[in-house]
């Protein structure tokens, strides 16, 4: 049969079409097979991924709290007197979480020492719940110039921290000095107006309102800085004033926190003709003003000069002196200066003076001399007189009170009292008026205020300051605070040892002490002078003490801390050495196969307590005992803390085995051990 031949119909005829259409249909139905295919794939494809995410395990909640912390000001704004904490969000807190608090000015502060617990802020309440504040009063106030730092902490974490800056004061500027130079301008000539500003001038835009003067402005015009530090000063130009005659000008300043101070100065206008206006005149000003005792002061002098000569040289001395006398200063302005008609220039002396510190009331004054060459000399000068204070008593326990006596503080002024930085309320005063911790001063700038020491940082020499906080004007003087001791009879000893006396001196009259050993709050168990209730002991009104106490049992001998601790804040302490507890053995290596009667002696324990021998952990009897008293297995510890007894040592298996001995304290666990090596 022949072979069949293969014939390919024309694309163009119809067999050609039609086989064209069969092969279509065939690769259509395909592409559909293997579309679905891979849909089937990539959706088990994910299902797998989706099984795989979601078997991860689920991670642990997140704390989420917040809080918001604040200081609380007493009424007169000089000082911290509580601290709050208001839970905003996330889980309740347990009351036995705990609140840290830290002051950047006193960090040893006894409300800085130990933890505070949530509860106690919450009036004994067991949860801190969303939107309750937590609230912690000082028990003295705190001065109101530092940071506090608040630490919220449960057992496993820090849930907040925060540190609240110490507020600054905002004292509103105040004019401290003004006047015109020259002092008495004439008609038709020209005059500067100066001002000093003091208190918060940060800011500070001054203006002047000189209306009142027939021929200047009717609004108030914009001062500018005159040189030295808050000194400000406007020029009214020649020719602007027309009538004499004594007119009110008014000085006004806002600083950047949006405070107001005024001032005000009379200007006399002086008949041109009169002759009594000089050409040429000189001031002296003070910066910082008022200048306070033990301060360096900027000596500056103020030459106008209305003539019409130009650029002329210009030289200025200085010289100071005291009433009573025994102080004088002396300097010059630098070289080079000259000055020109209608004008000024403030001349600075070129050797500062440090204003004296005695204990009594000085007047002092300083002279400028200014000398322009072919115009003459001149001199002005101006006058002041420190604030002083002075103390009843230099010397005391913390407590303590003395009465502070001021002098040459401005009149009707506010003045309030620290120590070491510390803020102190008087507690009364026979002179000026006491209201909210605030001495107003009487009508000549004195009062005589009662204070009483409170707990500073270190004893020794201590600052007791009062301070104008308007003006800036202070003073201070010495107080020696008393240094809190604390002393031991005896310094070492056993365990258990019985009246060692600690003798504290130096602590505030009648306040609160609390004795530990090691951290270990002690109970007193006697003393010569001891009123005590449990741990805590009271201070006599000399702010002494002297109690009793036993050596507590402690894990290990050594030098342990004795601590005397005020709920004031005042902390002194000692050391206590406890001896070291001993066991030895009167044969330390033995044949294994041998015998022999081992003396066990044993020194550091407590006595009168009652001990036990052991080997290897298994309790022994020992045969007898030459120190100590033995009662079957136990042994009472003699008066010197030692032990000796007998025990008779067997043979043993095998050589190699150490036989380890020990003498155990069952009531404190206190326990020494010695080995026996087995040959």
């Amino acid at each position: 049969m022949a072979p069949r031949s293969l014939s390919l119909a024309r694309p163009g005829s119809a067999d050609g079409r039609r086989a064209w259409g069969r092969r279509a249909r065939r690769r259509g139905v395909s592409d559909v097979i293997a579309t679905i295919l891979l849909l089937a794939l990539t959706v088990v494809l994910f299902a797998s991924i989706f099984f795989f995410v979601t078997s991860f395990p689920a991670p642990a909640a997140q704390n989420s709290n917040q809080f918001r912390g604040a200081i609380q000001l007493a009424s007169n704004q000089s000082y911290i007197t509580s601290v709050s904490i208001l839970h905003l969000g996330g889980p309740v807190v347990p009351g036995s979480d705990t609140v840290y608090l830290k002051g950047s000015l006193q960090p040893s502060y006894v409300s800085f020492a130990t933890p505070i617990t949530v509860s106690s802020g919450l009036s004994g309440s067991s949860a801190w719940n969303l939107g309750q504040t937590w609230s912690f009063s000082f028990p003295t106030p705190l001065p109101r110039l530092q940071n506090i730092t608040i630490y919220v902490v449960s057992p496993t974490q820090l849930l907040y921290s925060a540190i609240l800056p110490g507020q600054a004061f905002y004292t509103p500027p105040v004019v401290l000095q003004t006047w015109t130079s020259p002092a008495n301008p004439s008609v038709g000539n020209a005059f500067t107006v100066y001002a000093i500003f003091g208190g918060t001038t940060a800011g500070l835009a001054p203006t002047v309102y000189l209306g009142a003067i027939p021929g200047l402005p009717s609004t108030a015009q914009a001062m500018s800085a005159a040189g030295p530090t808050n000194e400000w000063k406007y020029l009214v130009a020649s020719s602007l004033t027309t009538t004499n005659g004594t007119y009110p000008a008014v000085i006004s300043g806002t600083n950047s926190q949006g405070l107001t101070g005024t001032g005000s100065l009379t200007i006399t206008i002086a008949n041109s003709a009169s002759g009594s206006t000089p050409a040429f005149s000189v001031g002296v000003v003070f910066v910082p003003s008022p200048p306070n005792s033990g301060t360096a002061e900027a000596v500056q002098a103020v030459v106008t000069y209305t003539g019409t000569v130009q650029n002329a040289p210009l030289s200025v001395s200085f010289a100071g002196s005291s009433n009573p006398t025994g102080y004088t200063f002396s300097g010059s302005g630098p070289s080079g200066l000259t000055i020109s008609g209608s004008s000024s220039e403030t001349v600075t002396s070129q050797s500062q003076w440090t204003i004296p510190t005695p204990n009594s009331l000085y007047t002092y004054t300083v002279t400028a001399t200014a000398t322009v060459t072919g115009v003459g000399t001149v001199t002005g000068s101006a006058s002041f007189e420190p604030a002083l204070i002075t103390l009843s008593s230099s010397s005391g326990l913390t407590g303590a009170t003395t009465i502070v006596s001021g002098s040459a503080f401005a009149a009707s002024t506010g003045v309030t009292f620290s120590v070491s930085k510390v803020a102190v309320n008087p507690s009364g005063c026979t002179t000026g008026t006491l209201a909210a911790g605030v001495v107003t001063t009487t009508a000549t700038g004195t009062f005589v205020c009662t204070i009483a020491i409170p707990t500073v940082p270190s004893s020794g020499a201590n600052s007791v300051l009062a301070t104008d906080a308007t003006s800036g004007q202070n003073d201070s003087a010495t107080y020696t605070v008393t240094a809190w001791t604390l002393s031991l009879s005896s310094t070492s000893g056993l365990l258990g040892t019985t009246g060692v006396i600690a003798t504290g001196a130096g602590y505030q009259g009648s306040s609160s002490v609390t004795l530990s050993f090691g951290g270990t709050a002690l109970t007193p168990t006697g003393g010569t002078s001891c009123t005590h209730a449990g741990t805590t002991i009271t201070a006599t009104a000399a702010g002494g003490f002297a109690c009793t106490f036993t050596v507590p049992s402690v894990a290990s001998s050594g030098a342990y801390t004795v601590s005397g601790t005020a709920t004031t804040g005042l902390t002194a302490s000692a050391t206590y050495t406890v001896t070291a507890w001993t066991l030895t053995l009167s044969t330390t290596s033995l044949s294994h196969s041998s015998t022999v009667t081992e003396t066990m002696t044993a020194a550091g324990f407590a006595a009168g307590t009652v001990v036990y021998f052991s080997i290897n952990g298994t309790t022994i009897n020992p045969a007898s005992c030459t120190t100590g008293t033995l009662a079957g297995s136990t042994v009472t510890v003699a008066a010197s803390g030692g032990v000796v007894c007998t025990y008779a040592i067997q043979k043993v298996s095998a050589a190699g085995i150490s036989q380890v001995f020990e003498l155990t304290d069952a009531s404190s666990g206190q326990s020494a051990a010695a080995t026996l090596s087995r040959t």
